[in-house]
């Protein structure tokens, strides 16, 4: 018997009151399971320690298609005040993804309803760890999702009400790089700095170069941002130190850009290290991918969209990251869509304030659920 939409309220509060972060979901993993097979869902041998993935077999030949639900929560003590706030301290979904579970094994439940009139697979992949990053690769290393033509994912999006929904094509998300750079000179008094070399002179020039020229070879146009965020060097004021260090982020939508800027950066530090005759090392970190999102896919959801319940917003690209991107970076031929559901005005994600308005739950997963039906050419008219 279907469950009602205030079993899948107690079922979203329930995910609320239990987060667990990246590698840990155990007890999340154990509940999505639950409910999978009370839904009738069958459960693919994974061999992971957390997260799954589940699969609804259509009744017809056709294609395969995956729905992506990350599932970790965040390192963040909740202020919210909910009556049904987080249980296990110092750890909070402040990331909605207790809202995107809820509302995947949703999807997933109107989905296996209609399993018959499906022309193809549809994967559920409830992903851990996407907030630490290397979620994504842990299920794509299973090998079960090789033959996924189509991956589709969502977000909580708290600058929407619930029942408005963003669509849009190309890139939605940045890409996260992160870089560091040691410079390291010899240190001295500070009364003598002819006697050493002064690593943190370097270090300021290198900051100022890579603010003024760090993507000066990029078209302006692409959304790119370079931040330093983090500089160290000395321990007090009449020393000059043997090193200093300095660490930022790039985000970038062009995956063009994000080459050239993480050459340009390097150039800069090796130019700057040889003209201060100082060491410098860079350490640099490719995080996810851009997001970018399929036209046609997006224009079929906009479409089923428009004829639902939900209102269509259109959002600016955020510079935040998502994994989701690694679904289409390693299955080369598959299509992605990445959608931004709204859960209500409020508090920014990652914020120990966010919440979500369950209220969200119920015509995101009708309108996801028609619309990957229609995507293996299921009646949607009887939904």
């Amino acid at each position: 018997m279907p469950k009602s939409e205030n079993q899948w309220k107690i079922i979203f509060e329930w995910f609320h009151r239990h987060p667990e972060v990246g590698y840990k979901e155990v007890q999340t993993t154990e509940k999505i399971r639950s409910i999978l097979l009370e839904e009738g869902i069958e459960i693919l041998p994974t061999g992971l320690k957390t997260g799954l993935i589940g699969i609804i077999r259509g009744g017809l030949p056709g294609k395969s298609i995956c729905l992506r639900a990350d599932i970790d929560g965040l390192p963040i003590e909740e202020k919210t005040g909910l009556p049904y706030r987080s249980e296990n301290p110092g750890n909070m979904h402040a990331c909605g993804h207790d809202f995107h579970i809820t509302t995947a094994l949703y999807i997933g439940s109107l989905l296996q309803q209609q399993k018959q009139k499906l022309h193809g697979n549809i994967y559920l992949a409830f992903q851990p760890a996407e907030e630490v990053i290397g979620g994504a690769d842990e299920l794509l290393s299973t090998g079960l999702l090789n033959e996924v033509e189509e991956f589709y994912g969502f977000h909580g999006e708290p600058s929407l009400e619930a029942g408005q929904v963003s669509i849009e094509s190309g890139s939605v998300m940045g890409a996260v790089d992160q870089f560091a750079v040691v410079v390291t000179g010899k240190g001295c008094h500070g009364a003598a700095p002819h006697l050493g070399k002064n690593p943190i002179l370097p270090l300021v020039s290198i900051v100022n170069q890579i603010q003024a020229f760090g993507a000066e070879k990029t078209n302006p146009l692409n959304p790119k941002v370079i931040s330093i965020t983090h500089v160290a060097g000395g321990e007090t004021w009449n020393v000059i130190p043997d090193s200093a260090f300095l660490e930022g982020t790039v985000r970038s939508m062009n995956p063009a850009d994000r080459e050239v800027i993480e050459k340009t950066i390097r150039r800069i530090v090796k130019t700057q290290g040889e003209m201060a005759e100082v060491q410098t090392q860079v350490s640099w970190h490719h995080g996810p991918a851009a997001v970018i999102n399929d036209k046609d896919l997006s224009q079929a959801a906009r479409t089923i969209c428009a004829a639902g319940k939900l209102e269509l917003v259109s959002l600016l690209p955020a510079m935040l990251g998502d994994d989701f991107s690694r679904y289409t970076e390693k299955i080369k031929k598959a299509k992605g869509l990445y959608i931004k559901v709204g859960t209500g005005f409020g508090p920014p994600l990652h914020s120990p304030l966010f919440t979500v308005d369950p209220a969200a739950i119920r015509p995101a997963a009708e309108f996801y659920a028609k619309f990957l039906g229609t995507r293996l050419s299921a009646d949607v008219h009887s939904w």
